[in-house]
Parts: C-alpha cells; structure tokens; sequence
C-alpha cells in the first residue's frame, strides 16, 4: 500500500532530477528564449460557464513594448489538501461539473465497483487531493514537510523563465521556458561551482551558501532541460503564453517527462497531459502567492515509472498499485474522448506552490533518474 501512494505524490515532492535528456529535439525554427515574441497570439478557445478555468488570453490592444525576461523560483509545495482544500486546488478538466447522487462523469472507473468523483469548487477535478493525499498523510506523515525544506534549500525548484513580456498586469503574449534547479544560492554565480552534483565556493570548495528567497538568489537550471546543453533551446517552452489581470499563464506540452527524486534512492517519471501552470503575481510583481499545476496523469505513465521508486513488474506491490489506480482513475488521458460508458485513463491532479523572483545563472548539472528494481 506504501509503494503505490508514492506514483500519486512525488510530481510535487522535492526531488533534484527534472526532464529526461532523451525528450524529441524541438525543430530548428524555435526562438530563442530571448527573442522577440512577433506574430500574433493564437485565440483561445471559448471555455463554458461556471467552470474553473484559467483566465482568458487579455486582447491585441494591451500588447505593448517588452521588458526584461523574469525569473521565478517555486517552493512550498501543497500535497496536504484535508479539510475539503483540494476543492479549490486546480482546474476543470473535462466541463462537466460531477456533482451527486449522480454525477455527470466524463469515464468511469476502471474498477465496476468504484463510486464516480465528484467535483470540487466549479467543476475543479483534484483526485490527487481528494482520494490519494489522505491515505498517504497516514503512512508518510511528513512527506510535504520534508518536501518544502529541500525546496527551500534550493534543490529541484521549479524554475519559469519568461520572456517578450511588457513588464503590465495584462500581455496577449509572452515566452516562459519551464526548467528546475540544479542549485540556488545567495552567492556571485561566479563564485561558485559545481562538484558533482553539488554547489560549492570556488574559493573553498565548501557548500555554497543557500537561497534566501527574497527575489535576489541566483538559480542554475538543469543542462538536460535544453537542448545540447544550449540556454536558447529550451526543451520545454510555451511561446504562446499570456498574462491576463495579473495571472501568468502556462500551456504544458503533453507527456513531457519530467523527473523527481523521492530521497536519494528512488525517483518518479511524471508525464501530463491537458496540464497548465498558472499563478496571479502580487502587486509588485515580486512573486505569487498562488502557482497551481494542474492537469491529468494516466495510469500507464504512472505505471511505466513504478521501478523508478520500487514498484517492481511481478511483486505483490506493483498489483496493490494497479487496483488502486483502477479505483481512482477519473478522467481520460485524452480530452475529449469520453462518453458514457468509457473508461478512465487517468487521474487529475491539482497542486499549489510559492513563487519567488529570482536571478538567472546558467546551467549546471542533472542527475539520472535511479531504478532500484534493476541491478547495478
């Protein structure tokens, strides 16, 4: 049981490993992280009523001249959500509000004997809040804590880097480049370096100092996250992202990898699909309160990384994992490919983070993602 609420859980965990270095090359006409943002926004597509959504694209006529790229550094992870908190953790998914005795599903449960999910606030879709989080609190209690102090300690922060943005509460477009930290520190970037995985004083070769997170740290991304190890090829890049009032908005590329550690000895492959990143800056633009990932996991992907933190193929384990994502499978991989009668895919998932300014670095080293299933 143990075992299996590790899959649902380490997406947001503090681990060090990011995107795998085998994701497609992007083609050769990607822009520069950098370069100017020219042609003009793609529409949105009209979103129903009464469902939480992300905030719609702001018009043409508040695009104005850009200023210098930001960088935010994310940390406090939510995964606790008790006290009905996941209610307001993500977004709709599949537009449909499921609400009882009999919820309007977008797929139904792989196991017959399930009960359907039911919504959180304006059709939200948080199964990871509301039925996995629970169970794991009981048997790993200080999971979030133990999370938030690597965060803290600048190990695996998530990074967005954007761009093309008029420095204004509204943007029809802008560039943000998704990565996560290979460290972060108080220190000049050219004081320090890495040795091994480690961020060190060249002076000493002692630890560098830790980020102070209060907009002035300097943060090193993860080389596998761009292409040859090249700052202008970012691998996982939205170059059709916008602000609207104030809320950055992010479109995740579907099944991207992106890899977490869960101590030193296991690790987990998170692949999402129909996924945002999304968060309201505060007045000054200094940071957000707020920044949600949301989006949906399908039990294959989940299940194609269960050696990756133990779940080993034929042990008693890796069957408990199985029925329990039959159970709690609730929407489909694929938007828009449910009805009736078929079968969910996948589990939505919502989770929240603090986002901090911060200063861009460079690059710096990755670590493999372990598979303690397979021999050394």
């Amino acid at each position: 049981m143990r075992g299996a609420l590790w899959i649902a859980v380490v997406l947001a965990s503090s681990g060090c490993k990011v995107f795998d270095a085998g994701l497609i090359e992007p083609a050769d006409a990607t822009p520069s992280v950098d370069a100017p943002v020219a042609d003009a926004p793609v529409p949105d597509v009209p979103r129903p009523s009464g469902l939480r959504k992300v905030p719609s694209r702001p018009s043409l006529e508040s695009e104005g001249p850009d200023v210098d790229s930001m960088l935010l550094a994310l940390r406090d992870v939510t995964l606790n959500q008790d006290a009905d908190r996941w209610k307001d953790i993500g977004l709709d998914l599949d537009d449909l509000d499921s609400r009882p005795p009999v919820p309007e599903v977008e797929c139904l449960p792989p196991n017959e004997t399930a009960e359907p999910e039911v919504d959180g606030t304006d059709g939200i879709d948080n199964a990871f809040g509301s039925r996995l989080f629970p169970i794991v609190r009981l048997a790993l209690e200080d999971l979030e804590t133990d999370s938030r102090t690597n965060q803290a300690a600048g190990i695996g922060a998530i990074l967005l880097r954007m761009t093309g943005w008029n420095g204004t509460r509204n943007d029809p477009r802008v560039s943000i480049l998704l990565s996560q930290s290979a460290g972060g520190t108080t220190a000049d970037p050219s004081s320090v370096r890495f040795e091994g995985m480690d961020l060190v004083n060249t002076s000493d070769a002692m630890p560098a100092p830790l980020p102070a997170w209060d907009g002035n740290d300097h943060w090193f991304a993860r080389d596998d996250t761009f292409f040859m190890a090249n700052e202008a090829r970012p691998r996982v890049l939205d170059d059709n992202a916008y602000v609207s009032d104030g809320t950055v908005v992010m479109r995740l590329p579907d099944r991207i990898d992106i890899l977490f550690f869960a101590g030193t000895e296991a690790g987990v492959r998170v692949r999402l699909t129909d996924a945002y990143a999304f968060g309201t800056f505060n007045e000054d633009f200094s940071g957000i309160e707020i920044a949600t990932v949301a989006g949906r996991w399908a039990i294959l992907d989940l299940l194609d990384t269960g050696n990756n933190i133990g779940i080993c193929v034929g042990t008693p384990q890796r069957n408990i994992v199985e029925a329990q994502l039959d159970t709690i499978a609730d929407v489909r991989s694929t938007p828009g490919t449910g009805g009736p009668t078929v079968t969910c895919d996948a589990i939505s998932l919502g989770v929240t983070f603090r986002a901090v300014r911060a200063q861009w670095a460079g690059l710096g080293p990755s670590r493999d993602l372990p598979d303690p299933c397979t021999p050394p």
